[in-house]
C-alpha cells in the first residue's frame, strides 16, 4: 500500500552531483538531476521516444539527455530537443514525461508523488543543525516493507531480545504507556521506565534521573522516538521510510542530542553504535521478510501491546481511500488508552 499524496526523502543532497542520479520511490523509477540554476529536478526515468532510462545519461544545458537518441527534458518534463529532427524544429507539447515537485532541507532530497500540487512543504527533522545540538544521519536499506520497519522503530517489547544488553537487558520489567491517537499520528508515553542496564544506559542516559520517553508516528512514514532527562539531556532518533516496492525500504534516519560540551565526542561512539544497533534491526526483518515468503504472506495475531502497528495500518487505509475519492471516508475518533506492558 502506498500513500502518494505526500512527501518522501529521495536521497540525500550530497548524492546529486553532475551525472543523473537513479532512484525508486513507491514503485516509481525517477531520475534526479539539477538543472541550469542548481535545483533538483525529479522526472521518471523513461525516455518517450524509446523508454530507454533517462539516468543512463547526461546532463546537458540544465536538461537530462537521452543516451539513446539524444532527446533533452527540461524540469516541467517537455521535450525541450530532438537532434534527429534538426534545429528550430517544432516539437509537440505531448512529448513529455512526468516531472515531480522536489524539494531541499535539513541534508535531503525530497519528492512529492502524488497526483496533486503538494499544499505542505516536507517536514522538517528537529533541532537539526541548531545551536547546543548535535546531529548525525544514516541510510539503511531494510528487506522489508515499509509498516514493518515502522513498526519495529515503535516497538519496545522486541529491544529486549534483538538488542539485549545493547538497548535494554534481558530483565523485563513492567512499564505503564498511554497511547494517543491523532487524525494522522500516533503517540506513546512510557512511565516508571527504569535503568535498563545496557550498554546504551550505561554510556548514555544519567544514573538515577528520571526518564521522559515518548514514541511517535506521523503520516505517512516517520518515526520519531525521544528520550527526555533534562534540559541538556535530550536525545531524539528520528527515521523517514521512503518505500522502494512492497518488500523493500529505504530508511533515512536523523539522530540529534543534547550532551552538553561533549557532545562532539560523545558522537564518536554514539554513531558506532547506533549504526550496530540498527543493523541488528535491519537481521531480524530480514528474517521475518523471508519467513512471510515462505509461507506466502502473512497470518499475523495483534495483542494489546501491539500499541502502533494496527493504528498505523488504519491511518493508511484511511487515506488511501481519500487519495481514491472518497473524502467521506476519514478514520473515526479512537479514545486514547493505557496499557501495561513488560520490556
Amino acid at each position: 500500500m502506498y500513500i502518494k499524496e505526500y512527501w518522501y526523502i529521495a536521497a540525500r543532497i550530497k548524492e546529486l552531483q553532475a551525472r543523473p542520479l537513479s532512484k525508486t520511490l513507491l514503485s516509481e523509477p525517477l531520475v534526479l538531476f539539477r538543472q541550469g540554476d542548481g535545483s533538483a529536478v525529479a522526472l521518471i526515468d523513461r525516455c518517450a521516444h524509446r523508454n530507454m532510462a533517462l539516468s543512463s545519461g547526461q546532463v546537458r544545458d540544465g536538461c537530462v539527455q537521452c543516451p539513446y537518441h539524444g532527446w533533452r527534458y527540461g524540469k516541467d518534463g517537455q521535450c525541450a530537443e530532438i537532434p534527429s529532427l534538426g534545429p528550430g524544429a517544432s516539437i509537440p507539447q505531448s512529448t513529455r514525461v512526468r516531472a515531480y515537485p522536489t524539494s531541499e532541507s535539513d541534508g535531503f532530497i525530497w519528492v512529492y508523488m502524488g497526483s496533486q500540487l503538494p499544499k505542505t512543504s516536507p517536514p522538517r527533522f528537529p533541532y537539526y543543525q541548531e545551536p547546543r545540538w548535535t546531529s548525525f544521519s544514516m541510510k539503511t536499506r531494510f528487506p522489508a516493507n515499509a509498516l514493518a520497519c515502522l513498526e519495529n522503530f515503535l516497538d519496545c517489547p522486541h529491544t529486549t531480545y534483538v538488542h539485549q544488553g545493547w538497548f535494554r537487558s534481558s530483565e523485563a520489567k513492567k512499564v505503564r504507556a498511554k497511547v494517543r491517537y491523532g487524525k494522522e499520528s500516533v503517540e506513546v508515553e512510557f512511565f516508571d521506565e527504569r535503568d535498563a542496564k545496557s550498554v546504551v544506559s550505561r554510556l548514555l542516559f544519567p544514573s538515577n534521573e528520571k526518564m521522559t520517553h515518548t514514541d511517535k508516528f506521523l503520516m505517512p512514514t516517520t518515526s520519531r522516538v525521544d528520550y527526555i532527562f533534562n534540559p541538556a539531556r535530550h536525545f531524539i532518533i528520528t527515521s523517514q521510510c521512503t518505500p522502494i516496492s512492497d518488500d523493500e525500504t529505504e530508511v533515512y534516519t536523523v539522530i540529534t542530542f543534547r550532551f552538553g560540551r561533549i557532545a562532539p565526542l560523545i558522537r564518536l561512539f554514539f554513531e558506532p553504535l547506533s549504526r550496530r544497533i540498527i543493523r541488528q534491526d535491519v537481521d531480524i526483518l530480514r528474517a521475518q521478510s523471508e519467513q512471510l515468503r515462505r509461507f506466502s504472506g502473512p497470518q499475523f495475531t495483534f495483542v494489546d501491546t501491539d500499541l502502533v502497528a494496527p493504528h498505523i495500518w488504519r491511518l493508511w487505509k484511511a487515506a488511501e481511500t481519500v487519495e481514491h475519492g472518497d473524502a467521506a471516508s476519514a478514520i473515526a475518533a479512537k479514545e486514547d488508552k493505557e496499557i501495561v506492558l513488560q520490556f
